[in-house]
């Protein structure tokens, strides 16, 4: 019983902030990507569907990221991200609005897909590197 106060401060300290950037120095999803495709289903199989001048999305090494366009956000839009283990988390904050999406993420063939989390049916978007 006298350990836990010790094991709370291990796990609620062990883990800091430098170590997510740090992970994401290195990681692939560094640079800018622009979509250029989506695989959204309404209950059925899909295939891709071309994008033209689809937003950009560009993910800086110390966890920030700048948009292109975000709905009715005016450019440029900024916020941070973090990834854990194939979770892509992404904050921005706009007219008074915080969105918090989530995604799964993978890499294809150079190609970054993210699907979005909460979906019941498919819901992908493929970015190219830019």
């Amino acid at each position: 019983m006298k350990y836990i106060p010790t094991i709370i401060f291990v796990l609620f300290f062990g883990c800091t902030d430098d170590d997510l950037i740090k992970y994401q120095a290195d990681h692939e999803i560094i640079g800018k990507w622009q979509l250029e495709a989506t695989k959204i289903s309404p209950g059925g199989i899909v295939d891709w569907s071309e994008i033209k001048n689809g937003q950009i999305y560009e993910f800086n090494a110390d966890g920030t990221i700048l948009l292109s366009r975000w709905e009715d956000c005016k450019a440029p839009i900024t916020g941070t991200f973090a990834i854990e283990e194939e979770l892509l988390s992404i904050e921005i904050s706009c007219s008074s609005t915080l969105y918090q999406p989530s995604y799964n993420i993978r890499f294809e063939e150079g190609k970054l897909i993210l699907g979005f989390i909460g979906c019941i049916e498919e819901c992908s978007y493929r970015y190219r590197p830019i």
